[in-house]
């Protein structure tokens, strides 16, 4: 699944440094220590001259992080490298602006969508460990705008569209492999979709968690599908009523009618919704199955959105939300006043609040950010990455 990074960039121009927290088996995070990361520190392994650096994909075993003078590289299980006879590829993608879109599953990065339009493959080059990102876009490939693979291997892909088109077009594939198969050759004679759906307007956002999709129209409106267990879709699909859309197809998440929406997030079996005048949205279910869970999620019946109240304001006021991410079972805010909220597992100190407790069923602050200006937020599947302006002392980090 990709990072949720890849869909915004709030702050660009500015720079911030990227703190992190959580699971850091495979050295994804801190390359310099051994074990999880459970107070918000540097991300350390990469060139030591960066700043301004971005998080394109943050997986369960590697991080793969972007910066414009540096390019692409990462850190943990998937070495992303340069072998012999690949430096025209490497430094295409070196060049290029920040990719539109980046992809991945439990082993590390698939691939990437540069803003020209290619597909870049992350592929093991034979005489080394490293993986490649060679380009797999022929002539006849269409021009896509996003592409999201769900934890169940699903993938759905959104078109590129002309600056005036209204219809967009989303496809969906069994895997991965299918998918690459017909890019690369649309019109071989088995290659095509497995479903084909047209929706009114034009895609912002697509996102996938473990096995479901969100699609977030540049009008504000916001579709679901995938597998309907655990309130994952935020809607209702009983068959038989009326206007009722079935979970395999693209529903409008009715509870989020009438507000402009402008980013959703996605992770585990939960997504969210942050509305432009800075409400957050949230549904699903943080674990299911066990016997934590976050409260304000608890009660939710099938196909409720429960908006979040966040303590904090003045007079007891619930805090306006400006950034929201989602890992497998945690969900992560930055507030307008620059403050960070988290909730959710803390098994391996994701929340980043340097406690041993396990799971927070309330929204709790990371005090110890406070006074450091929190911009943005982006999750990983057990991690949190945080971007701070001012404030932030180096030399405290553990």
């Amino acid at each position: 699944m990709g990072s949720e990074a890849r869909d915004s960039h709030a702050g660009k121009g500015r720079v911030m440094k990227l703190l992190v927290a959580g699971f850091n088996a495979h050295a994804q995070l801190d390359a310099q220590r051994e074990g999880d990361v459970r107070a918000f520190g540097p991300v350390r392994g990469g060139p030591d001259d960066e700043h301004d650096v971005d998080v394109l994909f943050a997986g369960w075993s590697t991080t793969v992080l972007h910066s414009p003078t540096a390019g692409i590289w990462s850190l943990g299980h998937q070495k992303l490298g340069l072998a012999e006879g690949a430096t025209m590829e490497k430094e295409a993608i070196k060049a290029s602006p920040r990719p539109t879109c980046a992809f991945g599953d439990h082993n590390g990065l698939i691939g990437l969508l540069s803003e020209d339009g290619r597909l870049h493959w992350a592929t093991q080059h034979s005489a080394s460990r490293d993986n490649l990102l060679v380009s797999v876009t022929t002539d006849a490939s269409p021009g896509v705008s996003h592409i999201a693979p769900a934890g169940n291997e699903r993938v759905a892909v959104t078109f590129k569209q002309a600056p005036n088109g209204r219809l967009c077009h989303v496809v969906e594939f069994e895997d991965m492999e299918k998918f690459q198969t017909w890019y690369e050759d649309p019109s071989g004679e088995d290659n095509h979709p497995e479903r084909h759906h047209m929706l009114p307007g034009r895609p912002k956002q697509l996102l996938a968690n473990t096995a479901t999709f969100a699609l977030l129209m540049e009008g504000g409106e916001v579709y679901s599908w995938g597998d309907a267990r655990h309130q994952s879709l935020g809607r209702s699909t009983t068959a038989g009523g009326d206007g009722v859309v079935s979970a395999e197809e693209p529903g409008v998440v009715e509870a989020l009618g009438g507000l402009r929406i402008a980013k959703v997030a996605s992770g585990g079996w939960m997504s969210a919704a942050l509305s432009e005048d800075g409400a957050l949205y949230l549904w699903g279910a943080s674990m299911p199955g066990a016997e934590r869970s976050i409260r304000c999620l608890r009660e939710a019946g099938a196909g409720e959105v429960v908006l979040v109240d966040i303590p904090g304001g003045e007079e007891g006021e619930p805090l306006d939300v400006v950034d929201v991410a989602v890992g497998d079972a945690h969900v992560a805010a930055v507030t307008a006043d620059h403050r960070l909220f988290l909730v959710g597992d803390n098994t391996n100190g994701q929340l980043g609040v340097d406690s041993e407790q396990q799971f927070y069923e309330d929204w709790t602050e990371v005090e110890a950010l406070r006074d450091v200006h929190v911009q943005r937020v982006v999750c990983g599947p057990r991690a949190t990455f945080t971007f701070v302006g001012s404030g932030y002392d180096s030399t405290q980090a553990t």
